[in-house]
């Protein structure tokens, strides 16, 4: 098996105290700084947001009433 031989220690990238600095000096979004999903739907509202949650939470129950089916 290729690998490495020996437990490789993660190295955070920055501290918490290092991003608290950057995102406090960060300026402000934009009317553009929003999530966009791999369909392209924009969560750029409220609205829009708990529109996709209750889908989501939909495929959850279906998912987990096929769980139960095939146990």
């Amino acid at each position: 098996m290729r690998g490495y031989s020996e437990v490789m220690a993660a190295q955070p990238v920055m501290t918490a105290e290092e991003l608290i600095e950057r995102v406090r000096q960060a300026a402000p979004p934009t009317p553009d700084d929003v999530t966009i999903l791999w369909d392209g739907r924009r969560l750029d509202s409220r609205e829009a947001v708990m529109e996709w949650l209750t889908e989501v939470a939909a495929k959850r129950a279906e998912e987990a009433i096929g769980a139960d089916v095939r146990s």
